[in-house]
């Protein structure tokens, strides 16, 4: 049989598995009315004709889902999101729709491989908020980082500046043109070119929990609250 998607057997199977699925593409909901609907074979068997599966082995497709599963053209669903990166600028490209990105998703697909997108398309793809949710939380880092900065608690005392930020001591102090970081007694081996970058700095180390992580694995005294809080840690 040269054709055996022509040949009477095939249809009469094809047309029990659309019919047992509603007419419907399983995937993307589109009915017979709409769209040409196809039948995909899950899985296959060398040597076995198209018509000898059981129907659990078959489901229906309409063309465009049928293409994206056999990775003719770009999925629209069953990415995974795989990582991400800040690129500093709107230097990036989103793979999927060409805008212009500077937060670039890194997405893969088993059939298609890996994509760059940004934001809206991490979310579409992936069939989450994981894109958004991570740029939602970056904006109130950099929201809480700014206040932090611009904070009238800053005390200022010629070229010395200090602040308590969650229970901790931070000074910051002008020498040589260049400003020195000190955080509960630390002195950071780092030097900033600006007052600014030095309190950033600071923010980052007190908000990610670093410092107390270090503090913990050298010994180093905590403020009264997290004695109580990591009792066991430094006990």
């Amino acid at each position: 049989m040269n054709n055996k998607y022509n040949c009477k057997i095939w249809k009469e199977f094809r047309d029990s598995i659309i019919e047992n699925d509603g007419y419907r593409c399983t995937v993307c909901g589109k009915k017979s009315t709409e769209t040409i609907l196809q039948v995909h074979h899950t899985k296959y068997i060398k040597g076995r004709n198209l018509w000898e599966y059981a129907a659990e082995d078959c489901v229906t497709l309409c063309k465009g889902c049928h293409a994206m599963e056999h990775g003719k053209v770009k999925p629209n669903y069953g990415w995974e999101y795989i990582g991400d990166e800040d690129l500093g600028d709107l230097i990036g490209e989103c793979e999927n729709c060409g805008s212009n990105i500077r937060y670039a998703f890194h997405i893969y697909h088993e059939k298609w491989g890996a994509l760059q997108v940004g934001t809206l398309c991490c979310d579409n793809l992936t069939d989450s908020q994981e894109a958004s949710n991570l740029m939602e939380s970056m904006k109130r880092f950099e929201s809480r980082k700014r206040n932090f900065i611009n904070s009238v608690k800053w005390k200022y005392l010629g070229k010395l500046h200090s602040i308590k930020k969650n229970l901790f001591e931070i000074e910051i102090v002008e020498i040589d043109d260049y400003f020195h970081l000190t955080i509960h007694n630390k002195k950071s081996k780092k030097q900033y070119s600006t007052l600014e970058c030095a309190k950033s700095s600071a923010f980052e180390v007190i908000e990610n929990g670093k410092f107390i992580e270090y503090c913990l694995k050298h010994n180093i005294s905590l403020p009264t609250k997290f004695k109580i809080n990591n009792k066991k840690e430094v006990n």
